[in-house]
């Protein structure tokens, strides 16, 4: 069997810190700092950060999504992206599609050209950027689902859109970044994962957390569009949903208040200068390794420039 994602505590070997938000993670947070070994680094359950939705923020670019979301219904929309480099294949891509029509639900898709590569879903496309993804879906799709949903090429204003209160649940690749930001909007998830540690978050936030449901793919692969049709419906309007929408609501406010003065990331941060891990040489190092680099290339360029004038002047001579 392939290992897809190593453990926490093997991973954790590798990276420069880990920052993370402890009411979000707690049972995990704790068993690295009872098991932690030497050599690891230091954990620092500061988060979560993310930007703050705000419509001076790419407004040009992003009016067409947020001024159709205005005309829609509270909580009614679905919001489908697979983050800035995860594409489908092109089955995959018209079973979304038809399952977002087939659910008669809402919808703000983010669309991305499907790769040409064997695998259904893939990060890092290795398809060209220049090709118009709306050219990819059924044929009609679009014209059928204007008064159903809205598809936007290639980018659409995520914090944005997830803050809006026409957004009732998100589609996503279960990025860390747009988990967070789903928290913090309290919006309930569709977990859809593409690569690597995506899979690992999607169980985590289906399983664990219960924030999220999950498309069942057939033998090929591949989630076909009745599937996808049912697990829509079940989010935005069935009882998986509502109760994944709690939670996530609870999560929410768990979020919010880890921010507060009081809260634990807050004293987390204030204690960070003082874990016996925490080591402001080490910068005051790095500098100095700097500063040395460019003292040897300064002593070489004027050895260098001092020869030559030597050399020139014996010529002279």
């Amino acid at each position: 069997m392939v290992q897809i994602v190593s453990p926490p505590h093997q991973t954790a070997a590798f990276s420069q810190g880990n920052i993370t938000f402890r009411d979000l993670e707690e049972r995990v947070i704790k068993a690295l700092e009872d098991e932690i070994e030497a050599g690891y680094p230091p954990l620092y359950p500061i988060g979560p950060i993310i930007q703050t939705g705000s419509r001076t923020s790419n407004e040009v670019d992003g009016s067409k999504c947020l001024t159709w979301l205005d005309n829609q219904p509270g909580g009614s929309v679905l919001y489908v992206s697979f983050g800035s480099a995860g594409s489908l294949s092109n089955d995959q891509l018209n079973e979304l599609a038809l399952g977002l029509e087939q659910s008669g639900e809402k919808f703000l898709w983010v669309v991305r050209s499907p790769n040409n590569g064997p695998a259904n879903a893939v990060y890092l496309s290795n398809q060209s950027h220049d090709l118009d993804p709306i050219a990819f879906l059924p044929e009609g799709f679009v014209e059928r689902t204007k008064g159903q949903g809205l598809v936007v090429p290639s980018w659409a204003p995520q914090v944005q859109v997830l803050s809006h209160g026409s957004t009732g649940g998100f589609l996503t690749h279960c990025g860390w970044n747009s988990t967070l930001e789903s928290i913090m909007n309290g919006t309930p998830l569709i977990a859809w994962p593409l690569f690597g540690e995506q899979r690992m978050n999607a169980v985590f936030l289906a399983e664990d957390l219960k924030v999220a449901l999950r498309p069942k793919e057939n033998e090929k692969g591949v989630v076909v569009r009745e599937e996808i049709a049912q697990v829509i419906k079940g989010l935005m309007v069935g009882e998986d949903g509502k109760n994944a929408r709690n939670h996530m609501k609870d999560l929410k406010i768990a979020a919010e208040k880890a921010l507060y003065p009081e809260g634990s990331s807050t004293r987390s941060l204030s204690e960070l200068p003082f874990k016996r891990d925490f080591k402001p040489r080490r910068f005051i190092f790095a500098g100095f390794q700097i500063f040395k680099y460019f003292l040897y290339i300064y002593i070489y360029i004027y050895i260098s420039f001092s020869l030559r004038a030597v050399f020139y002047l014996l010529i002279c001579c």
